[in-house]
This record gives structure tokens, sequence and C-alpha cells, in this order.
């Protein structure tokens, strides 16, 4: 809703009618009234058992002279994506199959209305937008991407690019070397605890990496990213699997979660991403924990609450946190400025 209003959109509630038939009608209410400049084009039900399940829906609706049900999706259980810790299942990992693709395909074609769709969610017309030169590349950033390395913002690779950043990608699950003449690393979140045998079976590349940072290189990771440099990973049925093993911790899953929400931190000293005392947002969210760090390992980040994360050795800089650089203007371009100085 909040971004349907700043951007002048239209709004399509979907709402998951399991469980409510007239109930509904309330649920719609309670949203249009809250936000009551809100253009709210229309209503999708998920989940509705039987056509008499929605015409008691439909019924409802126009009773109150709510805003129309453009149609609905029927229940099926072969809809439903697979989850596990962290969220949903990658869609590069193939959650639902083809054939249930076609079939979600063509149920969406038989229940919604989707010229009326079109019809009642017209954009606003955005004025033409200045072609922008690409950048002068100032820095190559080898950016890890993989099945166990793939959660990324992408305002930050976009804002890394503009700020004269080539990225280049490699997988620590399948190269056996970095890129060649790349000037830092950057290794986000995503599964290392999935792949935990293969990335430790890959010993040329964790070397590669732990040569990478001895030499005083510039060397980024967030969250998975911050277990890969970790001493190993312990699996949640307790194997040990080695890592990089520049931090000098193990990094250790269980099976509840350990943090969840949005943080703001202050540098407090001068960083990769700017100077002491800047701060910066980002998000933390993970299953697993480390050990605790070593006082001679720098702390990086002070947070909200005055206690401290993140981690420094050298030119490598780690912590739980996924920073979001829109939050800090200069962070960007104060990054590929740390690279090109490595």
């Amino acid at each position: 809703a909040a971004l349907a209003e700043f951007l002048g959109l239209p709004m399509v509630l979907v709402v998951d009618a399991r469980s409510m038939a007239e109930s509904v009608a309330a649920l719609v209410h309670g949203f249009t009234k809250l936000e009551p400049d809100l253009a709210v084009a229309g209503v999708i039900c998920n989940r509705v058992g039987s056509e008499h399940h929605r015409f008691l829906i439909e019924q409802a609706m126009a009773r109150y002279s709510l805003a129309p049900v453009l149609g609905v999706i029927p229940r099926d259980a072969e809809f439903a994506m697979p989850s596990r810790h962290l969220g949903l299942h990658m869609a590069e990992e193939q959650p639902i199959s083809e054939t249930t693709l076609e079939r979600l395909a063509t149920t969406i074609e038989q229940h919604i209305d989707l010229d009326g769709l079109l019809e009642r969610c017209q954009s606003r017309v955005e004025k033409p937008q200045p072609r922008r030169m690409a950048p002068a590349v100032r820095a190559r950033i080898g950016v890890a991407r993989d099945a166990a390395f793939c959660f990324y913002y992408q305002d930050n690779l976009e804002m890394l690019t503009a700020a004269g950043a080539e990225l280049v990608e490699f997988s620590p699950l399948r190269d056996r070397a970095l890129p060649e003449d790349i000037d830092a690393l950057y290794i986000g979140g995503g599964y290392p605890e999935l792949y935990a045998k293969e990335l430790a079976a890959n010993s040329a590349m964790l070397a590669d990496i732990r040569s990478w940072s001895k030499a005083g290189k510039l060397l980024y990771a967030e969250c998975g990213g911050l277990m890969y440099l970790c001493k190993g990973i312990e699996d949640d049925s307790g194997t040990f699997h080695p890592l990089v093993n520049i931090f000098p911790v193990r990094a250790r899953m269980h099976k509840g979660r350990r943090a969840l929400g949005y943080r703001e931190v202050k540098f407090l000293t001068d960083c990769c991403w700017g100077q002491g005392g800047q701060t910066i947002r980002g998000h933390e969210f993970h299953y697993s924990d480390i050990e605790k760090m070593p006082a001679e390992v720098a702390r990086l980040y002070a947070l909200a609450d005055e206690s401290t994360e993140g981690y420094r050795l050298r030119k490598t800089y780690a912590s739980y946190i996924h920073l979001h650089l829109g939050s800090n203007s200069q962070a960007a371009e104060w990054f590929v400025g740390e690279a090109r100085k490595s």
C-alpha cells in the first residue's frame, strides 16, 4: 500500500480466502478504509475451495459495494512453493515443475478476468528518462554467485556498477581459483550450510581466498559469507566442515531462528563502506551463530542497543548484516575507491 501510494498506482489485493467466506469482505473493507486515498482496483482470492465458496465471497463483496472480485485461484496443493529456513526455495532451483507452471497459467486464464485486471491497472505515464552513459571502470570486483551464495540486493550491485565497478562473478562451489585481475571480493549471503561439504572439498578455492585476505587485499562478506570465512560450519547434525579459516571461530547451525530484523549500524572506524561515525542500514536473518570472536579481532559496527557487530582482520570485513547501500549515498563510491587502493 505504501508503494502504491508513493508511485501513484492502483493496488490489487490478493486475499488468502482459506477458511473465510463473508469475512473476506471485512478484511477488504479494513484495508480500503485504512488508507482511503488508495485506488483499490480489485481483489483476487487465493485458495478458494469451490464454486459455492466463490459465490459467497462475491455476494458479500457486492453487498457492501466493495472492490470487484477480479477472480480466484482454486485451492491446489501442487501450486504451493516449498520453503525451508530463510524462506522459499530459490527460483533457479525450479521448486515448481514446468508441468505445474503450465497448469497454474491455465488456471489463471480460466479463473481470473485478465482483461479487467489490465484495464483497471493502467499505470501513470512516465516521462522518458535520459540515457546514462556507462561509467568508466575504476575497479574489478569479484562477486561470489552460485547456489551457496545467492542473496544480494540488486540495488547494491547496480550502485557498485554506477560507481565504476566491473562485477566479475565466480563460484566458490565450482571454480578452482579466483578471477584474474580483480581488485576486491564481495561474498554475499545464501545457503553455505546446505553446500558445506562441497565448499569444504574445494580446497583450491579456500586456499586462494585465504591467501587473498592474508595479502591485505579488500574482502567483504556478509551472513553466509561470514560463515564461509570462519574455521568452518557445524551443521545441525553436528558434522563439522572446515572452510576458509580467516576468522578463528566456528559457525554453528541451529533448528530455530537466531536473528531477524532491520538494523542501523554506525561504523566504529573507517572501513570498506565509509568513514568512522557514518551510518548505514541493513537486514539480519539467520539460523546460525558463531563462537565468541577473540578480542584481538577488531569490531566493525555499533548497533542501536550499544552492542557491537561485524569483524575486521587486515582488509577483510565480515558481518551477519546484509547492508543496503541505498541507505548511505557514499557507500558504493567509497567501496570502489577502497578497491582501487588494494
